[in-house]
């Protein structure tokens, strides 16, 4: 009798795992790797659109007064981002018109036109995941032409000259990233240009600056 109980529990042991090996084996569901974070570090290039408002200064205030227009053009830069905090830099190109007419003497007429323009700026930001708030400031230099009608003079003189002006241009903004590589800015833009000379070895020489006010949006490509 316990012999055969003994073979009985000796056969089952031998056939239970037997019989699990047989059984079919369950594996884990399909693995999907989670999506890269989101980061603003790499380069990008970009193009904007902007209305500029202001007044010439120095000499430029009596003959070109106020100025306003547009501008458009295009940006290239590089973000670095290192936890919530991104730095960078980006230079831009612009073009149009920002123009302004004044009458500083009776017979006099003048048109100041700021028509192109360019900037390299360094950025700082802070990031909320594809948000980002930034100061930016830096190098801006404009190209000036100015125009002039003096009928009081005898002859009558007409004169025309560009001049090349420096300056510096400090601003604030905000970007948003639709996706990893499209993002939208909008930004607020503070330039100062020192005065250059227009009318040269005429009665009516001048030096003429420009204090300018730029709102801007752009749409960026990051790589």
């Amino acid at each position: 009798m316990r012999r055969s109980l003994l073979a009985v529990l000796l056969s089952t042991a031998v056939a239970v795992p037997a019989f699990a090996a047989d059984l079919p084996m369950r594996s884990g569901g399909p693995y999907y790797a989670p999506p890269p974070l989101f980061t603003w570090t790499g380069p990008y290039v970009g193009a904007n659109a902007s209305f500029g408002f202001g007044r010439y200064t120095d000499g430029g205030s009596s003959y070109f007064g106020n100025a306003d227009g547009g501008l458009f053009g295009v940006t290239a830069g590089y973000n670095y981002q290192s936890g919530s905090l991104v730095t960078g830099v980006e230079g831009d190109i612009d073009f149009g018109s920002v123009s302004g007419t004044g009458y500083p003497a009776g017979g006099i007429s003048g048109t100041g036109s700021l028509n192109g323009e360019g900037s390299i700026r360094a950025r700082f930001g802070y990031a909320f995941g594809p948000s980002l708030v930034y100061i930016t400031g830096g190098y801006t230099g404009a190209n000036l032409k100015g125009s002039l009608a003096d009928l009081s003079a005898a002859p009558n003189l007409y004169a025309s000259q560009s001049t090349y002006l420096n300056g510096f241009v400090v601003g604030t903004g905000i970007e948003y990233a639709f996706t990893r590589n499209i993002s939208v800015k909008a930004e607020y833009l503070f330039s100062d240009y020192a005065a250059g000379g227009l009318f040269n070895g005429t009665r009516d020489a001048i030096g003429s600056g420009l204090s300018l006010s730029t709102i801007r949006a752009g749409i960026n490509y990051h790589f």
